[in-house]
């Protein structure tokens, strides 16, 4: 049914993403109403909205009188002959966790509804856009990579849990990582901008965020506790020599296992204050490496598995300036990663060329 915000009242359900001016939804599917968002929806004149028959508690829900529904043409046609595309989509969200991540710099504490509201639409198109999101690295600087690295690899860790089968957990999965680096809001800021290896003092601070992200969301009841557990052991490894507990594999949490892939794989192949990115296919051989000592053997192998469907056969534009598409590309037994150049239609082996890797992928 239809009503007006000031229908509205507390445990209502929105079952249709709420519009104003932008493609972004200001109150996304599935919000459960309170006070606050009757007042923002207020704010932004909106007169209209879609809700459940019954509240969140189960009992029926009775506005005093139920609104036809009014398409706004207007409205529908913006969104219809503008839409935006997932990297703006993208960059919007990181724009609003780095907001959101000066915030609780300054003290303020998490709000976990305003981060479900925040990355919720952008993974639900994930599925779509995964060669884009394997390559996302590429539009991360020094200065902004904190605030790229928490949307990354949330991004990343869906994709990866829902090929391992979490696809009903993906979303807790997806919270969990991006909010694994929140305090890192508490450390010193020198130490997040340091250039070259930590002293043992700062990185002992640094190893803290662990703890301060987990207390964030200790009490919140909209976070599992198997996602809370999560984002407390995401730097955790399988031959125990992780942080904060040191524990190994045994009693580590899968939903660990899948966001500390992700984590290393997009902090890797970026540019931070202390490293060079680095080629996703020599991230990849350096990672296997790793296998039973950071990482899961199996988890990695899946994680790797989805890196070579989204990209092969994609379109790429590579460190040189030439375009090309991906013909060959496996990390198997006999690893091989070839591209076409587009111009000269010259095939070339890009673990043979040290100087050249893929920047991004080219929009379709």
């Amino acid at each position: 049914m239809y009503v007006h915000p000031n229908q509205l009242v507390e445990k209502c359900v929105i079952v249709k993403d709420v519009y104003s001016k932008s493609s972004h939804p200001i109150i996304a599917q599935d919000t459960v109403v309170t006070g606050t968002h009757i007042k923002v929806l207020k704010s932004f004149l909106v007169d209209q909205v879609e809700v459940a028959s019954k509240l969140a508690n189960g009992l029926d829900f009775k506005p005093s009188q139920v609104i036809p529904f009014k398409e706004d043409p207007t409205k529908q046609k913006t969104f219809q002959k503008e839409p935006s595309t997932f990297l703006e989509d993208y960059r919007a969200v990181v724009t609003n966790y780095a907001r959101m991540f000066k915030q609780w710099q300054s003290g303020k504490t998490l709000d976990i509804h305003e981060v479900r509201q925040l990355i919720v639409p952008l993974i639900e198109r994930a599925d779509e856009h995964q060669g884009e999101i394997f390559l996302v690295n590429h539009y991360a600087t020094k200065e902004t990579y904190p605030y790229h690295h928490s949307v990354a690899i949330s991004l990343l860790s869906t994709l990866l849990a829902k090929r391992l089968g979490f696809e009903q957990e993906s979303i807790q999965i997806a919270m969990a990582a991006l909010i694994a680096d929140s305090g890192m809001a508490k450390v010193n800021h020198r130490i997040l901008k340091h250039k070259g290896k930590l002293p043992k003092a700062e990185f002992e601070e640094l190893k803290q965020h662990s703890t301060l992200s987990y207390r964030y969301v200790e009490k919140s009841p909209a976070l599992t506790k198997a996602a809370k557990l999560a984002v407390l052991q995401h730097h955790e490894r399988p031959d125990g020599r992780g942080y904060p507990l040191g524990i190994t594999e045994d009693k580590i949490h899968s939903y660990t296992k899948i966001i500390s892939i992700a984590d290393a794989y997009h902090a890797m192949t970026s540019d931070r204050y202390h490293q060079q990115k680095q080629p996703f296919d020599r991230v990849i051989f350096q990672m296997q490496k790793e296998i039973n000592r950071q990482f899961d053997s199996r988890y990695l192998k899946v994680f790797i598995t989805c890196l070579e469907d989204a990209l092969l056969e994609e379109k790429v534009c590579l460190s040189n300036g030439q375009t090309g598409t991906i013909v060959a590309l496996s990390f198997t037994d006999y690893p091989e990663f070839i591209v076409q150049i587009h111009d000269t239609h010259e095939i070339l082996s890009l673990s043979d060329q040290d100087e050249l890797m893929i920047e991004y992928l080219i929009q379709r």
